[in-house]
């Protein structure tokens, strides 16, 4: 370590793993190196943004702040000066992350596939992006330059890519399973590799696979879901990487010493995906938010159809390897033009009060249209609380028949829980769907019954939890802790190597030290 007397710290990311599937495997002998952290250290599950927001539950772990404090929530992004939509790098995200302090107080940092994030403009040490990181957004790249090189040489390119180029055909699938299963066995080569030849006081390593099996492979490890069984083969596919990332975590942790501080997070996990947030355009139409008055989907007890996008379903169709070679041979403004038709599907938001905006498919998004604010905006200012209230009460109004099962979870009105200069480019409301059962009728005490039909061909989407295991030095064996965010761990980092905490942080070290003097 470094001058300051802080702890080495070795930082492991899961990308979307489950805590559930965690915990009992690791409680039926499966996965021993996760048993052992559980049994000697410090285990939490962490509030996250996946409830409204999941794609920046990394860089709110990274950078220790909410959503409203840097530029990207998604990486298809609603403009309000335009109303339109834009592609956002993570490039545009400029926030320091808690590596960033660590190097500008002298220590040295490794920092190997960190998910959603861009390139340190300057390290003290080494930095490799979107090597085999899951839905990366950033160039593919590293510092010194050099390395990415060094690491092609010696390792080749990381065997997955862009895992939604396998589609659900079951030869596409077997594909998908070895070559995620190759992608951990590598990933854990590349950084013991790197933890044994060169300095580090922190080292992140980023491990892709729980996030792209769990997509696509959800339906082998839930008995209730329609398609579970369908192919038995691949049923224990998400097992299999479990238990594989374990053997290469349990092999990471025998390269370091007792001085050394272990903290493996997941800034979100992974369950069924059920929603109906490509359904939302047409409900806000229906609740009279739209360019006509509010109406019913249908008379009588006859359930309508709702309307679908026929660019998602042309993507559903069509060979994943099809339509990645089409896109190979189209100019970026095309693709972008055919990706904002699969998320707009050629709706007209001008002369709408609210309308749905693009955010991961398990979180629905709405924007209200304010006057002032958006472009030909037509809410006013006076009236937007009322407005966010009523639609906010028509989501929660939502069963999946008359006097049935609720189908939302969660309701979420963004400037009450987010805030920050860039709090405006968000959402205004967000819908966390309930996603423990399938449901394919939406009803709605306003607009009656609503048959959807399946846009998606992923069984797996983002649950809206996180966890964190810790290790060594001055962490108690056993322990649970509470009340945990994401938030929290970058400053947790930060206090580990004795590093001041900034100011405008919105989370504050997880409390080990009052916890270990308690049980002393």
């Amino acid at each position: 370590m470094s001058s300051n007397n802080g702890f080495r710290q070795l930082f492991i990311g899961l990308d979307a793993m489950e805590w559930s599937l965690v915990e009992r495997w690791a409680g039926e002998g499966k996965l021993p190196a996760f048993r052992r952290l559980i049994e000697r250290g410090v285990r939490a599950k962490l509030d996250t943004t996946a409830a409204q927001l999941p794609d920046t539950v990394w860089a709110c772990i990274y950078t220790g702040t909410n959503p409203g404090k840097f530029e990207k929530y998604f990486y298809v992004q609603y403009e309000p000066h335009t109303m339109g939509l834009r592609n956002v790098p993570d490039d545009a995200i400029t926030r320091q992350p808690f590596w960033d302090y660590l190097s500008k107080a002298g220590l040295k940092v490794a920092v190997v596939d960190a998910p959603k994030f861009p390139l340190s403009k300057s390290l003290n040490g080494f930095q490799l992006t979107n090597w085999g990181a899951h839905a990366t957004k950033t160039a593919r790249t590293s510092y010194p330059r050099k390395l990415i090189e060094e690491i092609d040489a010696r390792f080749g390119r990381h065997p997955v890519g862009d895992c939604d180029k396998f589609d659900a055909k079951p030869k596409s699938l077997r594909e998908l399973r070895q070559r995620v299963l190759d992608g951990v066995r590598i990933h854990g080569e590349v950084f013991r590799s790197l933890m044994s030849e060169k300095p580090w006081d922190l080292f992140f390593a980023g491990f892709s696979a729980p996030h792209c099996i769990g997509h696509h492979f959800w339906h082998g490890v839930d008995g209730s879901h329609p398609r579970h069984g369908e192919d038995q083969d691949l049923e224990t596919a998400m097992e299999d990487v479990y238990r594989a990332l374990d053997r290469e975590i349990g092999e990471m942790l025998s390269l370091v010493d007792t001085n050394t501080r272990v903290m493996i997070v997941a800034g979100h996990g992974m369950g069924p995906i059920f929603h109906a947030s490509w359904n939302l355009p047409q409900m806000l139409d229906l609740w009279g938010y739209g360019s006509a008055p509010a109406g019913r989907a249908a008379n009588g007890t006859n359930p309508a159809t709702a309307k679908v996008n026929p660019w998602r379903i042309l993507k559903m169709v069509m060979p994943g390897w099809f339509q990645y070679a089409i896109k190979g041979m189209l100019p970026q403004s095309a693709q972008d033009q055919l990706l904002f038709l699969w998320y707009r599907g050629g709706k007209k938001w001008e002369g709408c009060r609210a309308f749905a905006i693009p955010n991961n498919d398990s979180v629905g998004a709405i924007r209200i249209s304010v006057k002032g604010r958006d472009r030909n905006g037509l809410v006013e200012p006076s009236d937007y609380e009322t407005v966010c209230r009523d639609i906010a009460n028509a989501l929660r109004e939502l069963t999946d028949k008359e006097g049935g099962r609720r189908l939302v979870k969660r309701v979420t009105i963004t400037h009450e829980i987010f805030h920050g200069p860039f709090l405006d480019q968000l959402p205004d409301l967000t819908v966390l769907w309930d996603q423990s059962f399938a449901w394919e009728t939406v009803y709605s005490p306003r607009f009656g019954n609503l048959h959807i039909k399946q846009q998606d061909s992923r069984t797996g989407g983002h649950s809206s939890h996180g966890f964190v295991l810790m290790s060594g030095p001055g962490i108690p064996a056993g322990q649970e802790l509470s009340d945990c965010s994401i938030y929290d761990i970058a400053p947790t980092v930060l206090e580990a190597a004795k590093v001041p905490v900034p100011d405008d942080l919105d989370g504050r070290p997880l409390p080990i030290s009052g916890l270990a003097a308690s049980i002393a």
